[in-house]
């Protein structure tokens, strides 16, 4: 007699969100239930209601540090950004007048400035999600991904408000569209550098496809922001804020897709499942 296929759903939500080691008996038990003639409604309550009770007990267990560390994460990136606002503003005055001017001391100097800012965004990205994955570490890709939305939320009232204004102002498409992808952009990176934070193997040690990707994702990230800088002060023409755009938005694609690769490698070995 051919079995029939369990929920796929249901036992992946046990062996990955709520670690496969800790629930494999309970699987092995709802597949033979389940061969026995129990429905897939039954399979996905028990499934659910015992990742509920899981993740619950965790949540009381773990709650204070979860919610710290998030915290941590907030106040440590406003106050570098606003460190970095304070320290990098006058690379960004008169930059009309730099324009006039191409290839001077001043222009060179501001493209350095430029360059400097944008390491300092990703830098910031890296060492905050260090920081959230180290305040709390029984959950590090939960918190992780918890400190993500949370910087995502910030943007949204930003956004909403470009967007409510677009309503009479076609030109601020471009504006909504650049908010997005930063937005992306900076999850990207984000989540990048908490997963490298909590991965166990290098990056000499990852399989091939996921160094191209890291290569390509920072080559791509570093040719773009070069770029756009030396539009900015004068040492190139090309001005189109859609080229620049469409750069900035396939470097959130590349980064979102590596965040998926080292979030898929980093991730607890699935139960073996009893059925052939």
């Amino acid at each position: 007699m051919k079995c029939r296929p369990a929920p796929r759903a249901a036992t992946w939500l046990l062996e990955r969100l709520g670690s496969g080691s800790r629930f494999e008996p309970l699987i092995g038990d709802l597949l033979e239930q389940f061969e026995e003639g129990r429905s897939r409604l039954w399979y996905w309550r028990q499934a659910t209601g015992a990742f509920a009770t899981h993740a619950l007990g965790a949540l009381r267990a773990h709650a204070p540090s979860f919610i710290a560390a998030i915290l941590v994460g907030c106040v440590l990136s406003s106050l570098w950004q606003l460190g970095c606002s304070l320290a990098f503003q006058s690379v960004y005055v008169n930059l009309a007048e730099v324009k006039q001017h191409p290839w001077t001391l001043e222009a060179l100097l501001r493209l350095a400035g430029m360059q400097a800012n944008m390491a300092s965004e990703y830098a910031l990205c890296f060492t905050s999600a260090w920081v959230v994955t180290r305040v709390h570490r029984a959950h590090q890709r939960a918190v992780l991904a918890a400190f993500v939305a949370a910087l995502i939320a910030q943007r949204i009232p930003a956004i909403a408000r470009l967007v409510l204004d677009g309503a009479t102002d076609t030109g601020s498409a471009v504006s909504v569209a650049t908010q997005i992808i930063l937005s992306a952009l900076r999850a990207a990176c984000t989540l990048v550098g908490g997963l490298w934070a909590t991965r166990s193997k290098r990056l000499v040690e990852m399989d091939r496809r996921t160094r191209f990707v890291a290569i390509l994702w920072i080559a791509e990230m570093l040719v773009t922001g070069m770029l756009f800088a030396a539009c900015r002060v004068g040492e190139v023409t090309y001005r189109q804020s859609e080229f620049y755009l469409s750069m900035y938005a396939i470097g959130a694609a590349c980064g979102l897709y590596l965040a998926l690769l080292l979030w898929r490698q980093n991730s607890p070995s699935p139960a073996a499942n009893p059925v052939a």
